[in-house]
């Protein structure tokens, strides 16, 4: 139940007491939901940026990026 816990907790990012009120097979499935829906979103962002990126000229792009931090 512990690994359950803590991958549920990384999933969330913050301890919610409420989270001890589900079965382990819901907090299997929250975990499991909450990765997918981080995966999504990031790739939503990473897309949002490389074409925010493209209106930028090729040669400067990469100082952009650094400037950034990406």
């Amino acid at each position: 139940m512990a690994k359950l816990e803590a991958s549920l907790l990384k999933a969330i990012g913050e301890p919610l007491p409420e989270l001890e009120l589900l079965s382990a097979d819901a907090q299997k499935q929250l975990a499991a939901d909450l990765t997918v829906a981080h995966q999504k979103h990031d790739a939503f962002l990473q897309k949002s940026m490389e074409d925010a990126l493209s209106h930028i000229p090729f040669l400067l792009r990469g100082a952009v990026k650094k400037i950034l931090g990406l």
